[in-house]
C-alpha cells in the first residue's frame, strides 16, 4: 500500500504554551566557489552546552526542552526568531537536550526525540527565519552574490520501534524543508529513517509519497544525512554518509502557483508513517546532532570518523507510503 503524508497547511509554533503564527541545475551548481556571502542560516553548533544565547541547556525550563531555547548566535539567529520553536497542538511527543547520547567525534550534547504512543502525537521543531529573504536567487541582496542552494546536514541515530516494517511502519524520523513565504505552507523535501524497518526514505515530488531510496541504516548507530535543495532548478538531492542518492523535484512546487521559490524553516520531526491505527500510535525514538542550514556551497560535510556506513544501494524504490500529517 502507498502510504501518503500530508503536508502543512499552516505555520503555527509553541513557544512556552504561547501561539506564535508565521506565517540538477545539476549538482556541480551547488557545488561552486565558496563565497564571502556564503550565510550559515542556523546552525545549532552540535547542541553543546553553555548559557544562552551562547549553547543549549539540559535543564533548560527543567526538562531540557528544545522549543524555547536559544540558537547560538549566527545569521540566521541575529534576528528575530533565533529561538526554537515547537508546532502548535496537544500532542505530548517530546524532543530536548540531553548528554547521554551524542554523534562521535565531538561534542558532548545532543537532541534526543521521542514520538508519543498516540495518533496525535506527531511533531516538528525549528528555528523559522521566513522573515530573512533566503534564498539569494535569483536576486540576491545587494553586496550578496546569488547563491541558488540551501544545504540542510544533520547527524541522527534511530532506535528500533515496535513496528514490524511490513503491515506497521514509523515512526517516520526525518528534517523536512518548507517555503510559506506568501503560500499556503508547501513542502520543498524531506530525507529521513522509518524506524520499524531502518529504510532511508525521502517524500517523492507531487504526491508526497514516503518512497524508498534503497539504503538502510542500522539502528542505534549515527548517520550523517544532507539534503540540498536548488532553487535554479527546483529540485533537491540526497546523501547518506556523503553519498548520493538521488536527486528529485521539489515535492509541493506542482501544488503553488507560481512555485516554490523561499526557504522559511528546516525541521526536525517525528511523525506517523502510514495510516492505519497501529502505525498511527507507534511510540519511538531518534536523536539529532550537528544541525546546519547554510546557504551557498554544498560541499558535503564529512562525517566523524566513527560514524557507521550504511549498506547503499543506488536504486529509486517505490514503496507503501503515505504523506505526513497536516499540523
Amino acid at each position: 500500500m502507498m502510504r501518503k503524508i500530508n503536508t502543512v497547511i499552516s505555520r503555527n509554533y509553541r513557544l512556552f504554551g504561547v501561539s506564535v503564527f508565521l506565517g540538477m541545475a545539476t549538482l556541480a551548481l551547488c557545488v561552486q566557489k565558496a563565497s564571502a556571502s556564503d550565510d550559515d542560516i542556523v546552525n545549532a553548533m552540535g547542541f553543546e552546552p553553555g548559557s544562552p544565547p551562547n549553547g543549549f541547556s539540559t535543564t533548560f525550563m527543567g526538562t531540557g526542552q528544545l522549543e524555547g531555547q536559544i540558537n547560538p548566535p549566527g545569521s540566521g539567529q541575529v534576528i528575530s526568531p533565533g529561538q526554537w520553536l515547537r508546532t502548535k497542538g496537544t500532542g505530548t511527543s517530546t524532543a530536548f537536550v540531553e548528554s547521554t547520547v551524542f554523534a562521535p567525534g565531538g561534542g558532548t550534547q545532543a537532541v534526543r526525540l521521542d514520538r508519543a504512543a498516540n495518533a496525535n502525537a506527531d511533531q516538528r521543531w525549528a528555528v523559522p527565519v521566513n522573515a530573512l529573504g533566503y534564498p539569494d536567487y535569483p536576486n540576491p541582496q545587494p553586496g550578496q552574490d546569488a547563491q541558488p542552494c540551501i544545504c540542510i546536514t544533520w547527524d541522527m541515530r534511530v532506535e528500533h520501534s515496535a513496528g514490524n516494517g511490513d503491515t506497521t511502519f514509523g515512526p517516520f524520523f526525518a528534517v523536512e524543508a518548507y517555503d510559506d513565504d506568501g503560500n499556503p505552507a508547501a513542502l520543498l523535501g524531506s530525507l529521513g529513517v522509518d524506524a520499524a524497518n531502518g529504510e532511508v526514505l525521502y517524500q517523492a515530488a507531487g504526491t508526497g509519497f514516503l518512497t524508498a531510496t534503497g539504503s538502510v541504516v542500522s539502528y542505534g548507530q549515527w548517520n550523517r544525512f544532507q539534503m540540498k535543495l536548488d532553487y535554479s532548478t527546483h529540485q533537491y538531492s540526497l546523501l547518506l554518509n556523503g553519498n548520493m542518492l538521488g536527486t528529485i523535484g521539489f515535492v509541493d512546487q506542482n501544488n503553488v502557483v507560481g512555485g516554490l521559490n523561499e526557504f522559511s524553516d528546516a525541521d526536525i520531526a517525528g511523525l506517523a508513517a502510514a495510516g492505519d491505527p497501529i502505525s498511527q500510535a507507534l511510540p519511538g525514538t531518534a536523536y539529532y546532532d550537528n544541525f546546519l542550514v547554510r546557504e551557498g556551497t554544498c560541499t558535503t560535510v564529512p562525517e566523524p570518523a566513527s560514524i557507521m556506513l550504511s549498506s547503499l544501494a543506488f536504486v529509486w524504490i517505490a514503496n507503501r507510503r503515505r504523506r505526513a500529517t497536516q499540523r
